[in-house]
């Protein structure tokens, strides 16, 4: 009832796969994607060409039951052979990368960070919007924001985490059809149905805590002073300094910037790997109307866990996952940290 269509949109030619995967983050930019492609596909897929893959479901009533989960532009494309087959990988990236990756410098006054990162994308052809829309622009004012010879977007990221509506603070990401969000961590359930529950939807599952990248004091500089923020539960010397090159942050900033750092390092993740891309076909028949809702396993989506093996029920929030697909399977990869770790 439904299959994965790639589709290079610089050419609009469809391309035959092999295997898919898709990895999309709260921590990163943009998506990536790694496609292997037939070796008799190879003249139709070039690097810097914008590819899109989609979803076909006849249950899906919108975007002609075609569904787009990313699209990228081609970062490297390389081809090998063995005694087996002969095949080609496509990597790929949002075109924010774009962004990320170019250096040069710019001054915008009295901007508020939607604006400031509106301008910046639009010189990329790059959409920004505010999730969610019918809000209007819930981001603060910035007196100043320069970068001298340097990609602006850790500033930009910077300034996401540093300012706060109703003591929550900004992510940008990606989206999925390779623009730009600025949103805050969702704080409601969604209630197309998203739950994980072991011995039920879940197929394996690791839950890690990680100690090797926490430090006990987390050091901020930026415009000619600094602030400390301790991490208790960190019982060390160890101390990360982050240089910021704002010529004029407010201290609160900074100490904002801190605690950001300190809570995403010291944040256990609980790992599960589930059948599918998201909502099962008898699930998205329930929904009835799809517009505006959520069908695939995504980043920023909060949801019920409950995992008794671990002595876990919540609702956590979804950082990361990543969606992998093969002739005969798919399947995703799922992170989950408390919503706190991105206040």
């Amino acid at each position: 009832m439904s299959r994965i269509i790639v589709k290079n949109a610089t050419s609009g030619r469809e391309l035959l796969w092999r295997n898919i995967k898709i990895k999309k983050s709260l921590d990163d930019i943009c998506h990536t994607l790694e496609l292997e492609i037939p070796a008799s596909e190879r003249t139709k897929a070039h690097k810097h060409e914008r590819i899109e893959v989609r979803y076909e479901n006849s249950l899906v009533r919108d975007s002609g039951g075609k569904r787009l989960v990313t699209t990228v532009l081609i970062d490297e494309i390389t081809a090998s052979a063995d005694v087996a087959k002969h095949s080609v990988m496509v990597i790929g990236r949002s075109p924010a990368r774009d962004i990320i990756d170019s250096t040069w410098s710019g001054l915008l006054l009295n901007r508020t960070l939607f604006e400031i990162t509106k301008n910046i994308a639009d010189k990329f052809g790059i959409a920004c919007i505010n999730i969610p829309t019918n809000r209007g622009d819930p981001t603060e004012n910035v007196n100043i924001f320069t970068w001298e010879n340097e990609s602006p977007w850790m500033k930009l990221i910077t300034e996401a985490d540093s300012q706060k509506k109703d003591d929550i603070g900004f992510i940008l990401t990606s989206n999925e059809a390779g623009g730009l969000y600025i949103w805050q961590p969702e704080g409601t359930v969604r209630q197309e149905g998203f739950h994980l529950t072991e011995g039920k939807n879940v197929k394996t599952i690791e839950w890690k805590e990680n100690g090797a990248e926490q430090y006990h004091v987390y050091r901020v500089n930026a415009a000619g002073r600094w602030i400390d923020v301790e991490d208790d539960t960190c019982n060390n010397d160890r101390v990360l300094t982050i240089n910021l090159t704002n010529p004029i942050i407010e201290p609160e900033k900074l100490r904002r910037r801190g605690e950001t750092e300190m809570r995403r390092r010291r944040e256990n993740r609980t790992t599960v790997t589930v059948s599918g891309w998201g909502l099962t076909d008898t699930q998205i028949k329930n929904l009835g109307e799809t517009i505006r809702r959520e069908i695939f396993w995504v980043p920023n989506l909060l949801i019920p866990v409950s995992m008794p093996s671990l002595g876990l029920r919540a609702n956590l929030l979804i950082a990361e996952v990543e969606q992998e697909a093969s002739e005969e399977t798919m399947s995703s990869t799922i992170t989950l940290v408390n919503r706190e770790a991105y206040l």
